[in-house]
């Protein structure tokens, strides 16, 4: 998937369940910056800004 069109905002399901916000776009197709808003797993990580690979996303949620 190339990220390139994902806006800052949109919201992301990624693998293991997590839902994540798009904070920046980093216009290499491939990469984004995301705020994990929900974490089935690890709820400890809700809040923590990393990086996404495109290969993480499951669905694209809302743009």
């Amino acid at each position: 998937m190339d990220v390139r069109t994902i806006k800052v905002g949109t919201r992301l399901k990624l693998q293991e369940g997590v839902l994540a916000e798009v904070i920046e776009n980093m216009d290499d197709g491939e990469w984004l910056q995301v705020r994990c808003l929900e974490s089935p797993a690890r709820p400890d990580e809700v809040g923590t800004v990393e990086l996404c690979h495109a290969q993480d996303i499951v669905m694209v949620l809302s743009e």
